[in-house]
């Protein structure tokens, strides 16, 4: 994955990672409670603060919150309606093709399927409301990752662990009903 740096400026790790098929790149420094990132070009420093599976990001006048648990498929993070795995990128493995990671929707923690909002067969558009996970008291709303025709692997009132597969979202073809 890389190497690491201890010093002054906190620990600094050469970071490369794949989500949807995609690479990514870049150094991640801790520091003094704040996370900086560089890839491509580019910079962004947020503070960190951590709770349980819970994690606040602070980065000027905008805050997010979102969920991020590590098993053996990488690390999953639920943001503002969408769960993204993030896998540790290999030099020698190959990547996967992002067609087929795209439209995965995944349960972003461990709960109850609470309301399912799309049918099953319906088209969509990305972002469009899928399903609401609950869980510790909380609603996760958990949106399309793009435009397509969905295909529902769950039900209201399942059981659902963090990573399972809840639903496809598969492109649209024109020459499909």
């Amino acid at each position: 994955m890389g190497t690491t740096r201890a010093g002054a400026r906190g620990v600094s790790r050469e970071i490369a990672l794949r989500q949807a098929g995609a690479s990514i790149a870049g150094r991640l420094t801790w520091q003094s409670g704040a996370a900086i990132l560089e890839w491509d070009g580019r910079r962004l420093e947020a503070a960190i603060e951590r709770e349980g599976p819970w994690i606040e990001i602070r980065s000027g006048d905008r805050v997010a919150r979102a969920a991020a648990v590590r098993d053996g498929s990488g690390i999953w993070v639920a943001l503002e309606g969408r769960v993204y795995l993030f896998e540790v990128e290999h030099r020698h493995a190959p990547a996967r093709d992002a067609a087929e990671a795209s439209g995965d929707v995944r349960a972003p923690m461990t709960g109850r399927v609470a309301a399912v909002e799309a049918a099953a067969g319906a088209r969509v558009a990305e972002g469009d409301l899928l399903l609401t996970i609950e869980a510790m008291k909380m609603e996760f709303k958990v949106a399309a990752p793009a435009a397509g025709v969905v295909e529902l692997l769950c039900g209201a009132g399942d059981r659902v662990e963090l990573g399972q597969l809840l639903a496809r979202v598969a492109p649209h073809s024109p020459h499909s009903r």
